[in-house]
């Protein structure tokens, strides 16, 4: 069975000559990037900032329907939990000294 069969509304894998890839959304492009890689898939991360258009080609070897299967567990797993911001803490300002004479100033 295909990978097709199990997931009909997931991203295809595209194939052009001999390469293979698969088109990501652009703000999740990192992320899954790196979420194949930890699942021993490597990919290239290919970015078109013009269109805001990201895709991930595959490397040769890696098996398309494990790429698949893999984006697909990360859209239907449950919400990832952000950890809870930590409490902020008032720092003081560092006194700062008057400068008097101008010739003690830098400009950078």
């Amino acid at each position: 069975m295909t990978t097709a069969a199990l997931f009909p509304d997931a991203p295809a894998i595209n194939v052009q000559g001999d390469r293979k890839f698969v088109s990501i959304p652009w703000d999740e492009a990192d992320v899954l990037r790196a979420a194949l890689l930890k699942r021993s898939c490597p990919t290239t991360l290919c970015l078109d900032p013009e269109t805001r258009q990201a895709r991930l080609e595959l490397w040769p070897g890696v098996n398309p329907e494990a790429v698949m299967a893999v984006l697909e567990a990360r859209r239907s797993g449950p919400p990832v939990a952000t950890a809870a911001p930590a409490a902020t803490t008032v720092r003081e300002k560092a006194t700062i000294p008057a400068i008097t004479d101008p010739a003690d100033q830098i400009c950078i």
